[in-house]
């Protein structure tokens, strides 16, 4: 089926790495939803239960978020793309929802939507952190496409599994993709914007988002230490990933532009947050945070700073504590 004024093939790219524990129930709510194919891009072999003969198979030893959506892309056959995070679930009316979007609107390219989190066991929770509540994506058509930290913080709804592109579009970024590594999701809404090309934030909650213990850039570890090296290894991706979308941004939209200033504000603030973790000159790089970094803009990277200039074994205590509470779950 082509794409203009018919219904799209919708493709769902499952990504996977190390962990198998969901990865079953994610696949077969792909399937139930009613993707024409599912991709699994994984590291590991063997069958995927209740789920055999159903999926095709891609094997990725690459860690790195970005290279494994960009393989379940390549080997897609879909004219639109879903990713699914390997411990993540779709709801069985996204499918229908994106074949009507994407089939209505031949010129669309870039599709985020809202998501509800759950437990390990698929219960629905309460999660206070602000990249999960908070935001109100039915303000999307009143956005004025200029103040992207307002965006992201307040409209955005963010997540892989609930990332949806159109595949002759994306295809065209993914040298640039595969070298920023990481923060995929943050890349794509990047891309569009930089494209100019219309893009849809929509506020149906397609996705089930799974919290857990094991989450990949969730960094709620279950004692200090675990916390500290989950902690620098997330920053030191975001850190690496954020200034390739800063510099593509500059490159793009221009130095001054809102979006590039906000991801080189945040490429500082994940630097700081990695080397105060690591132990690695951190009044220097809390310095550094203050003075490029998002200052008070962001609570979290001002008052972490402040307190690393003083005392850096008391940030990376608070930084601790704070986890805890921002993660917490109702």
């Amino acid at each position: 089926m082509g794409d203009s004024g018919s219904s799209p093939r919708v493709s769902a790219v499952v990504t996977a790495h190390t962990r198998t524990t969901f990865l079953s129930a994610a696949v077969q709510s792909a399937l139930e939803s009613g993707a024409d194919e599912v991709v699994v891009v994984r590291n590991f072999a063997g069958p995927i239960p209740g789920c055999e003969g159903q999926y095709r198979d891609v094997q990725c030893a690459a860690p790195e978020t970005n290279e494994k959506q960009a393989r379940g892309l390549e080997a897609s056959t879909g004219e639109v793309v879903g990713f699914l995070d390997d411990d993540d679930l779709w709801e069985p009316s996204k499918v229908a929802h994106l074949r009507t979007l994407f089939g209505g609107r031949p010129e669309l390219v870039y599709y985020n939507h809202g998501h509800r989190p759950v437990d390990e066991s698929g219960h629905p929770v309460i999660a206070r952190h602000r990249e999960l509540a908070g935001k109100d994506p039915g303000a999307f058509p009143a956005w004025d496409g200029q103040d992207f930290e307002t965006f992201v913080h307040r409209i955005w709804p963010g997540n892989n599994s609930s990332t949806v592109v159109r595949k002759a579009w994306a295809v065209e970024w993914l040298p640039a993709f595969r070298q920023a590594g990481w923060t995929a999701d943050m890349f794509w809404l990047v891309a569009a914007l930089l494209s100019r090309r219309p893009m849809e934030i929509g506020a149906e909650p397609l996705t089930l988002l799974r919290l857990h213990q094991q989450n990949m850039s969730q960094t709620r570890g279950a004692a200090p230490e675990e916390f500290r090296r989950r902690h620098q290894e997330t920053s030191e991706r975001f850190a690496r990933s954020t200034a390739v979308l800063a510099q593509l941004a500059a490159q793009r939209a221009g130095p001054s532009a809102s979006v590039t200033r906000y991801l080189a504000q945040r490429a500082e603030g994940y630097r700081f947050f990695a080397c105060l973790e690591a132990g690695a000159q951190p009044r220097r790089s809390a310095l550094r945070a203050l003075r490029r970094g998002p200052g008070l803009a962001d609570r979290g990277v001002w008052g972490t700073a402040m307190v690393a200039l003083v005392t850096p074994a008391g940030a990376r205590r608070l930084l601790f504590r704070s986890s805890l509470r921002r993660w917490a779950l109702g």
